[in-house]
């Protein structure tokens, strides 16, 4: 039964993965893509259906939205008076007329308050635009290293689960021996009670590759349980790095930095725009009144309205304040100006202190793959297998021959967890310099 799940696990994968090479550049004339086309149709998978990155998306709009709102004008106010009139006339006599007034009034910002308002505006977009390449930066840094994980998990428990049956055939071999004497007794149960560890460290193994597999989906907008490519290893050699050159495209790219220069520019036209705040808004435009009385008066005119430099403003269809009560504000704006300036240097450090970090685990990582000869995993591999087959002829003893599997399953195991700590310091230099690490695309 346990075969039979396997076997359909696996007909699941390879369905997975046929549906995914389809969408691939080459699929049509049956070339197998390289591993980094299947990485960017994950990271292109995960950002159409991941809800989040279209929140960010989103944001955007409703930034855009409001720069629009801001460069509309008020609407205009219709104003009408209408009411009983009391005329004198010459004779001493008095008439009950009516007076009557309509205007429309046309509601303005005082100059520079609308520019410095969309200024900011403008701001807000760009920082919504730099939120969502940030979230889109670390989605796909969150999508490269979670699949190569899971392709190092399962070149983990292949090994573990090679080393396991081979193990288990020695003691299938002892146990049909016919009388093999103390020595044989004690090396079959030996042998078994290597067998305890080999098959905790393969169930570990399965469990961590479903868990990476559950979040890999999840970033992926998929189901839990959908099977996902699990060949993706990271590279068997990484490029040397220079940090003058990560330094200054940290400086120029990364997205962090960006965010506080832009909060910085921002702040500063909001300090403006809330000096000028305080000074009146005004509104004009046409009236016309008439008095029926003794006699009927009636003319046309035009109107200017603005606020007095005291209180609050009462300029219709226009909110604020006129040039009192503005000194609490101003005091707001100036410290939040001071605050995005003070915090920009500390942000600077901040990532250069992670860029030195991250680039010496990388190269700690690279060193230690450069010192691993190329054929070491495969001569120990052949070493394993020549250590099972003198076992059987007596040539040599038990430990000997655990001791080639342990060798064996260690060194696969460091070199490939050297290999993917210089891959997610890879990754990790790559969102700090905002995508411009690889100048063209991974190599």
């Amino acid at each position: 039964m346990n075969q039979k799940r396997a076997f359909l696990r696996r007909i699941q994968e390879s369905l997975a993965l046929g549906s995914l090479l389809l969408l691939l550049p080459g699929a049509a004339s049956g070339a197998v893509p390289p591993q980094e086309d299947i990485l960017r149709a994950l990271v292109a998978e995960a950002r159409a259906e991941n809800p989040d990155f279209r929140s960010y998306e989103a944001a955007i709009q409703a930034a855009e939205g409001q720069f629009v709102q801001i460069g509309m004008l008020p609407k205009p106010q219709l104003i009408a008076f209408v009411g009983p009139y009391l005329s004198g006339g010459g004779a001493g006599q008095t008439v009950l007329g009516y007076q009557q007034e309509f205007e429309i009034l046309q509601p303005f910002y005082f100059p520079g308050k609308v520019s410095l308002r969309k200024a900011v505006a403008r701001r807000d977009v760009l920082l919504a635009q730099l939120l969502f390449e940030e979230f889109g930066l670390s989605l796909e840094v969150a999508v490269r290293s979670l699949a190569q994980q899971i392709g190092v998990t399962v070149a983990s428990v292949g090994a573990a689960r090679e080393v396991e049956e081979r193990t288990a055939s020695v003691v299938e071999f002892l146990e049909k021996r016919p009388k093999t004497g103390i020595l044989g007794y004690l090396d079959a149960h030996i042998l078994s009670g290597s067998l305890v560890g080999l098959q905790q460290e393969v169930r570990w193994l399965e469990e961590n590759r479903w868990t990476l597999v559950a979040q890999l989906n999840a970033y992926l907008g998929r189901p839990a349980e959908t099977p996902v490519p699990d060949f993706l290893l990271p590279w068997e050699s990484f490029p040397p790095l220079s940090l003058d050159r990560l330094l200054a495209q940290a400086q120029g790219h990364n997205v962090l930095l960006r965010i506080h220069r832009v909060l910085i520019e921002r702040s500063r036209r909001q300090r403006k725009a809330t000096e000028l705040a305080g000074y009146p808004d005004l509104a004009m435009g046409p009236f016309w009144m008439a008095y029926q009385g003794v006699n009927f008066d009636a003319g046309p005119g035009f109107t200017i309205t603005v606020g007095l430099p005291v209180g609050k403003a009462e300029i219709p269809g226009i909110e604020g304040v006129a040039w009192a009560g503005q000194s609490g504000n101003l005091a707001t704006a100036k410290a939040q100006e001071e605050q995005a300036m003070a915090l920009f240097p500390a942000a600077q450090r901040n990532v250069e202190s992670l860029l030195f970090a991250r680039l010496s685990a990388y190269e700690g990582a690279r060193n230690q793959i450069a010192l691993q000869p190329p054929s070491l995993i495969a001569s120990l591999r052949e070493a394993a297998a020549l250590a099972e087959r003198q076992y059987r002829i007596g040539a040599i003893d038990v430990h000997r021959f655990l001791a080639a599997q342990q060798q064996y399953l260690s060194a696969f195991r460091t070199a490939l967890a050297a290999r993917m700590d210089a891959a997610l310091a890879w990754l990790d230099l790559f969102f700090l310099t905002g995508g411009e690490l690889p100048a063209k695309g991974f190599p």
